[in-house]
């Protein structure tokens, strides 16, 4: 493995890499970013006497409506002063997180847009993707000079997906690429025009639970089968991203694009050790299969994947935590994040605290920075 950065003093104390913002009025919120015909695609346009909630036959980003959380998803308590959606106020948010907790950087993380990669038709992905990068900067990064954000990138076509991530990477304020998955893991060719513009604007690609795992076809199968409750399906969830950095590392793209960062948001990290130790072992006996794999798959995880804080583990015994970060690299491949406004937010004054004390300015910050770049 390659020697970590060597150290500098951070010139942010701490960076919250995954911050949801939230559109007041749903895919209304897109059309002053999209043009006629676009509008009328997607039954976004006046004939269709739109409502606040969204007409019936106006298009709608595929969504978890089968496993309901009871305790809710959006935290009450970040609903701005005007009543609309937790999140869904720039200002209201930079006082309520950014200012309250001391954050110098928070990275925005499209949380309606998430299920876009289980949309059927690639053209209307590539419209809302556009749109929607389009309305961030407008919407938020015109609001704080605080927020950062991720380009949304439709899979679906990945050519259109690379020009939209070209075109919108001319405002220096999008650190990177978000891809909502589909039922293509990571490492299918099908992405390297995707990986390639990232790759050429020095950009990391983000992976996200996009909320319709298992639930539709087009999105990303939970293995064993249908879960029954919310509570199986989202402790099920870091499944998709074991498969997702295998097939990274066994595809080879990291070798094709050695520059290429990828960043697990909201994905866990117990299951790091495992997925390392198993590539390792099987790839040493299994090489002339995957040639290009040149060194080992640890290796790959190490220097090029990536992973957020939230959800932390919580062992009842503290130094197991400690462990594990110690074999994940935490020094290097840790970053904070808060999932601000969700239900399971983590508070950056405890979560930080549960590491050790000698990797915490690297998670709360450092690492994020040599990620993100100058873009930061």
């Amino acid at each position: 493995m390659t020697d970590p950065v060597t150290r500098t003093p951070p010139r942010y104390r701490l960076v919250d890499c995954d911050v949801h913002p939230i559109t007041k009025h749903g895919l209304a919120d897109l059309r002053p970013f999209l043009s006629t015909a676009e509008r009328r695609r997607l039954g976004l346009d006046e004939r269709r006497a739109l409502t606040a909630t969204g007409h019936r036959e106006a298009v709608s980003i595929p969504r978890n409506m089968l496993y309901v959380n009871p305790a809710g998803v959006l935290r009450d308590d970040a609903r701005a002063p005007d009543g609309s959606a937790p999140g869904a106020d720039p200002l209201f948010t930079a006082r309520h997180l950014l200012d309250a907790h001391g954050i110098d950087r928070a990275v925005l993380i499209g949380g309606e847009v998430l299920g876009l990669g289980a949309m059927p038709d690639p053209d209307a992905a590539a419209m809302i993707a556009s749109a929607y990068n389009r309305w961030l900067a407008a919407t938020w990064f015109d609001a704080d000079d605080r927020y950062r954000g991720y380009i949304v990138a439709g899979a679906q076509d990945p050519h259109l997906a690379a020009r939209e991530i070209r075109r919108a990477a001319q405002d220096e304020r999008f650190v990177g690429v978000l891809l909502p998955l589909t039922d293509l893991l990571m490492g299918q060719r099908h992405h390297y025009p995707i990986y390639e513009a990232a790759h050429d604007l020095g950009l990391p690609v983000a992976v996200h639970p996009n909320s319709g795992e298992g639930i539709f076809r087009t999105s990303p199968p939970m293995a064993g089968g249908t879960p029954t409750y919310y509570v199986e399906w989202h402790s099920g969830l870091s499944q998709v991203f074991q498969a997702n950095v295998i097939s990274l590392v066994c595809h080879g793209v990291f070798e094709r694009f050695p520059g290429l960062k990828v960043i697990i948001t909201e994905g866990g990290l117990g299951w790091i050790p495992d997925v390392m130790w198993r590539l390792d072992k099987n790839v040493r006996g299994l090489r002339d299969e995957v040639p290009w794999v040149r060194r080992l798959p640890s290796e790959y995880i190490v220097d090029h994947v990536r992973f957020t804080t939230q959800p932390l583990p919580e062992p009842r015994r503290r130094h197991h935590l400690h462990v594990l970060c110690e074999i994940a690299h935490a020094e290097r491949t840790l970053m904070f994040s808060s999932d601000y406004p969700h239900w399971d937010f983590d508070d950056p004054r405890y979560a930080l605290t549960s590491l050790p004390e000698s990797i915490r300015q690297r998670v709360s910050s450092e690492n994020a920075i040599e990620t993100y770049g100058d873009r930061l």
